[in-house]
């Protein structure tokens, strides 16, 4: 990354921000001096900035109304701000007299499907008897049918007998109508009011209406709502779908128009002139002198590299490989390296995947995990966002897209993992001899039978230690060297020490588990202690004698890279168990029932696992790197700042 400086006519500013919005690469930080004022928008700029946010407010609430997602590859509006005006207006009365009329059909439904049966039967109970110029007929529900007879005898204390009550049970609930005179029906109603009961509350064009003409509109509305309900849908998906391009281009247009009015702010300015400061990584410096030579000799701009003291304010662009790139998402919404530290991206998208493998390690579950990420795929190809209502998520296609970029390598080593142990849905596999051990041979031998603990528990355990000891002692490493190009003393010889001290730990570890205490491995044990023990003078914190056990348990950590995934395995296998211990349960005589009700027994066992551990094996895996790595080299107390280019919205 390297600095930009760039000044010129006040008058050329809005050209200049357009080649620069083109160009895409360069970053505009506010330029603010005591011997040149900010830019201030002049009346006339504030009045379009104004108007074309406004624009861009309403093609996005039409695009909402109407279903529709941002889609960056349409060709923006090319008319003036005038005619964009005009353009978007009529789309967004339309499309919002559309959906309230949707939405009032829904409501009417709701309602009718709500209070049909009730209505029918009170008219039925009620007789016409609302229409009597001396009676008052008074219709409600109760939850229970024991709180009618406390309620007759107050109104038989109240009204001195002069009243009728009629019910009939009706969707769980007891349809009463009271019938009273006239004149007395404002005791009755207080009545229900002490007991908590209200009138039939109908509203709109069925307020006011007799039960018998309610019953009846309620009949005829029932049939012909859900004919103009499917009508107005289908209305809306056309409306959709003839103007989805123009409100995009509506929307990408006044999105970059607003955006370089409102860029003006960063800069500052004198009378006749402005200046603007930014950032452009070191390779793109080429596309701004490309794009800046249009404008001859009338500006200066000039190039100088970043110096050590800025390293904190510098913007950060995460330069990774393809592959790796998905994974930037699990670092940057966490936290963004500064410009002078590390990139932990790469360990992401290594260790991550690989530890899901190794956890699930489950054919039959990576098969399901695919059929998902075809299902994504499928929607991120027709630019879909996924919804899911229960837990009010809604997913944009570009989020999609990288969520399959992840699960891609998840499922790839959870298929290998899977051929190591030798697991379909469990053990299913094995007992139809296609997975074999030494005791029970199949057609493929498994190389590593996790559920069998006396001969793999060791080897597994050992294995997930080893990942810890590299990682924690890694993140020290880095700290230290970090510290060291710093000028850091004493976060220098707190990592270093650490990294001693946690390394003699393990080493005695070891010696102590074989019983090994020869020379070659307690003298390293001795040296790491002592250099400890010397990182503990010189950077006078006592208590990293007290921490030390702690960051050795943080590699005991790193076991339940196998005690989960061993649980999982095991979870299968008794599901798969199950099935089968169902159908011999129901002998000989009901095979085709014990093997329908075992299949569809494991089954649903089996996706319900898939749902409930799903979330457990995504946050093991990453919670070890997230917790256990980053904390060593202060990757959260070390932030740096996202590279966050001025550029167009779209495919310009």
């Amino acid at each position: 990354m390297e600095k930009l400086f760039l000044v010129g006519p006040r008058r050329l500013a809005p050209q200049i921000l357009l080649a620069l919005q083109h160009a895409g690469v360069v970053q505009i930080d506010t330029l603010s001096s005591d011997e040149i004022a900010p830019y201030r928008l002049n009346d006339e700029e504030k009045t379009r900035l104004r108007r074309w946010d406004g624009v861009a407010l309403s093609a996005d609430h039409s695009m909402r109304l109407l279903g529709l997602e941002p889609d960056l590859s349409v060709e923006p509006f090319e008319g003036d701000l005038g005619e964009a005006e005009a353009a978007v207006s009529p789309l967004e009365h339309q499309a919002s007299a559309a959906v309230a009329r949707r939405e009032q059909l829904k409501d009417e439904l709701d309602l009718i499907n709500q209070y049909h049966e009730v209505v029918t039967a009170l008219a039925e109970m009620a007789e016409g008897l609302d229409q009597s110029e001396w009676l008052a007929v008074l219709p409600f529900l109760l939850d229970k049918r024991v709180d009618l007879p406390p309620l007759e005898k107050e109104l038989a204390s109240i009204l001195d007998g002069r009243f009728v009550l009629s019910e009939r049970p009706v969707q769980g609930a007891l349809a009463v109508v009271l019938v009273v005179l006239k004149r007395e029906v404002e005791e009755a109603r207080g009545v229900l009011g002490r007991r908590g009961l209200s009138e039939l509350p109908l509203k709109g064009e069925y307020a006011g209406l007799n039960l018998g003409a309610m019953a009846s509109l309620l009949r005829n509305r029932l049939q012909a709502v859900p004919e103009e309900l499917a009508r107005t849908e289908g209305e809306l998906q056309r409306f959709a779908k003839e103007t989805g391009s123009m409100l995009r281009g509506l929307w990408i247009r006044a999105k970059n128009e607003y955006m370089r009015l409102h860029i003006l702010r960063e800069m500052a300015s004198g009378r006749y002139g402005f200046a603007l400061f930014g950032w452009v990584p070191v390779r793109q410096e080429g596309r701004v002198r490309e794009v800046m030579r249009g404008f001859d000799h009338r500006i200066l701009f000039t190039f100088s590299p970043v110096e050590d003291p800025e390293a904190a304010k510098v913007p950060v662009m995460l330069e990774n490989p393809g592959w790796i790139r998905p994974f930037e998402t699990l670092i940057s919404f966490l936290n963004i390296p500064r410009y002078d530290s590390w990139d932990p991206t790469w360990v992401v998208a290594v260790f991550f995947p690989l530890w899901f493998g190794m956890i699930v390690g489950d054919i039959g579950y990576a098969l399901i995990f695919g059929a998902a990420c075809w299902y994504l795929r499928r929607r991120v190809k027709r630019h879909q966002p996924l919804t899911v209502d229960l837990f009010k998520l809604r997913i944009p296609p570009e989020g999609l897209a990288q969520i399959v970029a992840v699960l891609t390598p998840m499922i790839g080593w959870t298929v290998i993992w899977g051929f190591f142990y030798g697991e379909f849905f469990g053990d299913l596999l094995q007992r139809f001899g296609i997975f074999g051990t030494a005791q029970e041979p199949g057609l493929i031998p498994i190389l590593i039978p996790r559920t069998d603990t006396l001969v793999t528990a060791n080897v597994l355990i050992l294995v997930s230690i080893g990942f810890g000891v590299y990682q924690v002692l890694y993140g020290f490493y880095l700290k230290a060297a970090r510290s060291r190009r710093r000028g850091e003393r004493k976060n220098f010889w707190e990592a270093s020490g650490y990294f001693c001290g946690v390394s003699g730990l393990v080493l005695f570890s070891y010696a102590f588990m074989r019983g090994n205490f020869s020379p070659w491995l307690l003298t390293p044990v001795a040296i790491g202690t002592c250099l400890f023990l010397a990182s503990v003078l010189k950077t006078r914190m006592p208590l990293m004698i007290a921490e030390l056990p702690t960051q050795g348990g943080h590699i005991l950590s790193y076991i339940r890279i196998y005690a989960v995934g061993l649980a999982s395995a095991v979870l299968a296998n008794l599901t798969t168990n199950l099935g089968f211990t169902l159908y011999h349960l129901l002998g000989y005589a009901g095979l085709l029932v014990g093997i329908l009700v075992g299949v569809l027994t494991s089954f649903l066992i089996h996706a319900a696992l898939v749902v409930l551990l799903t979330v457990s094996h995504v946050l093991q895996p990453i919670r070890l790197i997230w917790v256990e790595f980053f904390t060593k080299f202060d990757f959260y107390t070390v932030s740096g700042r996202p590279y966050k280019p001025f550029r167009s919205i779209g495919s310009r």
